[in-house]
């Protein structure tokens, strides 16, 4: 077995994007669908990715903010030889959605077009919990859920996202 086989953090990040993209799916939430909905590598999320889907615009993502040893959920372990004990990661979630960002004349959203964003957008906020915190296999005692951070909305693109530490 090597060791993309045998990947705790990843698996963890591939359980946490099912759970999203269930809950996104559940037609109890009534939020709409999105264009991708799976893991993303690097420092910052391929916003392409929420593109044109015909009918969907939008993405949701899990993305590996950092991992280090750790003996308690979010708390980097630094004496020596801290390679003996487990491991800890930070992890983000988000999802953003397309938004109006007006007509080419220059007028901007409408009133009532903000307002359905706002509402949507709160409504991912409490998807995502639900993901987290509904989510088989993540132990809730083992993830600290940082603060709601709004993101956009630039290139037509608004949403947020909420960081988390966890144990593996």
């Amino acid at each position: 077995m090597t060791l993309l086989d045998q990947n705790v953090i990843y698996d963890r990040l591939t359980l946490l994007a099912a759970c999203l993209c269930t809950a996104i799916e559940d037609p109890d939430n009534g939020v709409p669908g999105v264009c991708f909905c799976g893991i993303v590598p690097g420092d910052s999320v391929p916003a392409e990715y929420a593109g044109d889907c015909n009918t969907v615009c939008g993405i949701a993502w899990i993305r590996l903010v950092s991992a280090y040893p750790s003996n308690a959920v979010g708390v980097l372990k630094t004496e020596p030889g801290n390679c003996a004990f487990g491991l800890g990661m930070d992890v983000e979630m988000g999802i953003l959605r397309c938004i109006t960002i007006g007509d080419p004349d220059g007028t901007g959203p409408s009133p009532q077009e903000l307002v359905d964003a706002a509402q949507l957008q709160i409504a991912d906020a409490l998807v995502m919990q639900q993901a987290l915190f509904c989510c088989d296999g993540v132990p809730n005692k083992d993830v600290i859920l940082g603060l709601y951070q709004s993101l956009g909305p630039e290139g037509g693109l608004v949403g947020g996202s909420y960081n988390m530490s966890m144990a593996v």
